[in-house]
């Protein structure tokens, strides 16, 4: 009897650990839930309804930094693919084709993909769509002939072995293209890179005649219509006069745009040329005067610089040429901000100088006077470097002014400044610096002014 209550307690001891155990686990806190993400608005805008041609413009609200973001027009119409413009704005355009069938009394579907997870949410169309459904409007426009608007050669120089050729066709979208070289070669495909726009390449091999380049015939296909075009080769029958200049368009950051630092700044442009086409050599981006072409992404259609960039202004200024040597240039500004201290629901410190703008011709007769715009009582540091052409040396850079100041119950501030050392010089360039903290939060402004000369 002894040896079995021996036995019942031991065994009771060695299963008290395990039965603890079994008790502590539920106890212990749930996993904090993640925000779900999702799309919050849509919109899309045409120029000429749904009908053939007709450019669709969207853009869809949802959470940021989407992996793959797509808009459905409609029960069983195009897909389209959108690009984040700014955080949470995402954007794309469509061309209507002939062989589309959009129906405006369906619904849209925008859809947002992060991880491998889809989210998606259904729109109506705008009411002026649906307007031209309920009037009868067929989504297609009549019949029309089709036609090549255009079909060039760009040679990029003499005609000679080894030499590439490009060939570019403007026409209906959304058709078939080739083109055929009459005893060289025969059904070269023209990809449409673009709505309307066809482009392919042939590269000149040594036995191939020269003269048959300038009878190059091309052939648009769109449903049942093909039609034919014969190159077009204006001036030296070898030659593809180009007197047209590239464009330069998309700028990413956009102009006066306010970016966070938090991860890389993105700096994206679209390059265009419809003659001889874009030279990717010849490409140069600056950044406050800094040549950063060398950590930039060069094609012939777009342009990538992804930097860490310190907070502050950055003038940012891009020069491209095509290969006819046609130069276009494009200058824009935009502010890289500070990372705000605190949860992503901060309200943003505000900061505005009022008294000038940037790049403003000033006479100070030694004499700045700052003024401007934050949160109320928040403090505000002026600092102001003047940069002077000293026995015509350009660049000589001297502090002259550091000042700080309270805001007055409206936010409002005022910086009387009197600049050290003998100056102003005229042509001297003044660059101010503005800090308003308040808290936890900081913001900044930076702005050049020039000192009128004479």
């Amino acid at each position: 009897m002894k040896a079995t209550l021996r036995s019942t307690a031991l065994a009771a001891m060695l299963l008290a650990p395990l039965a603890a155990t079994l008790v502590v686990q539920p106890a212990q806190a749930a996993p904090a839930r993640v925000a779900m993400p999702k799309v919050t608005n849509m919109s899309v805008n045409s120029d000429s309804g749904l009908t053939p041609g007709a450019t669709l413009r969207l853009q869809v609200y949802a959470t940021p930094n989407a992996r793959r973001t797509t808009v459905t027009l409609g029960d069983g119409g195009p897909t389209v693919h959108l690009r984040q413009q700014t955080a949470g704005n995402y954007a794309g355009s469509y061309v209507v084709r002939r062989s589309d069938r959009i129906d405006p009394t369906t619904l849209m579907t925008a859809r947002v993909t992060f991880g491998d997870r889809v989210y998606s949410r259904q729109f109506n169309f705008p009411p002026s769509f649906q307007a031209l459904a309920a009037m009868g409007a067929a989504p297609a426009a009549p019949a029309h002939a089709l036609a090549i608007e255009r079909f060039v050669m760009r040679p990029m120089g003499r005609l000679e072995p080894g030499r590439e050729l490009r060939f570019r066709l403007v026409g209906e979208p959304g058709g078939d293209a080739w083109m055929d070289i009459p005893g060289v070669i025969r059904g070269v495909d023209l990809s449409e890179v673009r709505p309307g726009v066809y482009e392919g390449t042939y590269t000149i091999r040594r036995r191939d005649d020269l003269d048959a380049f300038r009878n190059a015939v091309a052939t648009l296909r769109s449903g049942n219509q093909r039609v034919t075009a014969r190159v077009d080769v204006r001036g030296d029958d070898r030659e593809v006069r180009d007197e047209r200049p590239p464009q330069i368009t998309e700028l990413t950051p956009a102009n006066g745009e306010r970016i966070g630092e938090r991860g890389r700044t993105h700096v994206r442009a679209h390059l265009s040329d419809e003659g001889s086409g874009i030279d990717p050599a010849t490409v140069r981006l600056r950044l406050n005067g800094r040549d950063v072409t060398a950590d930039a992404r060069v094609t012939p259609d777009e342009l990538h610089y992804r930097a860490d960039l310190d907070p502050g202004r950055y003038n940012a200024e891009l020069t491209v040429r095509d290969q006819a040597g046609n130069a276009s240039t494009k200058s824009w500004s935009f502010d890289v901000m500070p990372d705000r201290v605190g949860g992503a629901g901060s309200v943003e410190l505000p900061l505005q100088v009022t008294s000038h703008s940037n790049n403003m011709v000033v006479d100070t007769a030694g004499n700045l006077s700052i003024q401007g715009r934050t949160a109320p009582y928040a403090n505000v540091r002026v600092q102001v470097d003047a940069v002077a052409s000293v026995a015509g040396l350009l660049g000589l850079t001297q502090p002259v002014a550091d000042q700080t100041v309270q805001a007055d119950r409206n936010g409002h501030f005022a910086v009387a400044l009197a600049p050290r050392g003998g100056l102003p010089i005229p042509g001297t360039r003044y660059d101010v610096h503005v800090t308003a903290t308040s808290g936890s939060q900081t913001a900044e402004e930076r702005l050049t002014l020039i000192q009128r000369q004479g």
